[in-house]
């Protein structure tokens, strides 16, 4: 029976009064994983290897930009959707395209803690990706911090690879995992 108490959730491209909501959006999440790189170097070779590690205890991790960091992104972006209950904005997905290599790039996927594993982030990769097909792009290509499991996980399950790693990509130096997906 549905929940006559809430609003049906809706994805939109999103108005200029939602991206400070968005910035703000709670982006921290929890794992048991991490990826741990190995690098091996030497004259005539360079091998990275990444290995998944369970923690001895869940990790909580925060999101490695800060608010002011994601408006600024926001506002910049040519594509922003949120996904909301009502006037509740409960997540949203941010990307642009590179014309040069007709690629997508999905830069920022947030969905509230509390509404996660509901098929809210699906819904918003959905759109996305529909988007970037639309424009011709011929690949989606997404970051992931080498530490958020439940990224990854999620990013394999909507049949991304990975292909590649940025060494202290993001602000807190942390790597980031290179993913993409061919349309």
């Amino acid at each position: 029976m549905p929940d006559l108490q809430r609003p049906t959730l809706i994805i939109r491209r999103a108005e200029p009064e939602d991206i400070a909501m968005c910035a703000h959006l709670d982006a921290a999440y929890q794992t048991d994983y991490v990826w741990q790189m190995h690098l091996q170097e030497d004259e005539r070779a360079v091998q990275s290897v990444f290995t998944q590690v369970r923690l001895p205890r869940t990790m909580s991790a925060t999101c490695p930009y800060s608010p002011e960091d994601l408006m600024a992104a926001f506002e910049q972006s040519p594509h922003l959707f949120v996904a909301a209950y009502g006037e509740e904005i409960v997540g949203c997905v941010s990307g642009f395209a590179e014309i040069w290599n007709t690629g997508f790039v999905v830069n920022n996927l947030i969905v509230l803690p509390q509404i996660r594993r509901k098929g809210v982030g699906k819904l918003l990769f959905k759109v996305i990706k529909e988007l970037a097909a639309e424009q011709g792009s011929r690949q989606l290509m997404a970051m992931v911090q080498t530490k958020n499991h439940s990224a990854i996980q999620f990013a394999r399950q909507q049949g991304f690879v990975f292909c590649g790693y940025n060494d202290r990509y993001y602000p807190n130096g942390d790597i980031a995992l290179i993913f993409t997906l061919t349309l």
